[in-house]
């Protein structure tokens, strides 16, 4: 492996590193930031909400042990592998009815009298981005923003490329 390999090897393990860490740290975070600004003193978390909550979590820990999959994969450490892929494989279905359950949840948070309250606008927020997250790690890339080569595929109009996830379940799936 020359010191070009090398290099792009280190930078893709750092890169990688910082994904599943971030992902691991949102699974909290992002719930208990909407929380935070949407429920005050006294009040009670809506079901829409916490369901919003509930399906963007699941989905950001699937980012989570996906992305550590991947290092872990580079860096030829597959123990993980061998325990969270039937898992992730067997939350694929679960997780997408989770999501999409969200959606209309949301819909139910809106106030027909008044309009886009502050928990409507994070529940909706949350279902959105858990059906995004869902289609990211179980179907196809859609994150390009954030790596050059990526979003350089993108721009060439070369399209989405299948996710990691679904590629490691498919193979997982195959054996």
């Amino acid at each position: 492996m020359g010191q070009g390999a090398a290099g792009r090897r280190a930078r893709l393990v750092r890169r990688l590193e910082s994904y599943w860490k971030l992902e691991a740290m949102n699974v909290a975070l992002v719930p208990a930031l909407a929380a935070l600004a949407v429920v005050q003193p006294g009040d009670r978390l809506s079901w829409p909400l916490a369901l919003a909550m509930l399906a963007c979590s699941l989905l950001l820990a699937v980012g989570a042990v996906a992305w550590k999959l991947e290092l872990d994969g580079i860096l030829r450490r597959p123990g993980l592998a061998a325990l969270a892929l039937p898992w992730l494989a067997r939350l694929r279905t679960p997780s997408l009815l989770l999501a999409l359950a969200s959606l209309p949840a949301a819909v139910l948070e809106y106030r027909w009298d008044g309009g886009w309250t502050p928990s409507a606008i994070a529940t909706t927020v949350l279902a959105v981005l858990s059906v995004l997250e869902w289609v990211n790690y179980y179907a196809v890339q859609l994150q390009h923003f954030d790596h050059a080569a990526d979003f350089r595929r993108l721009l060439q109009g070369r399209g989405f490329r299948r996710a990691h996830l679904a590629r490691a379940v498919d193979q997982w799936r195959r054996r």
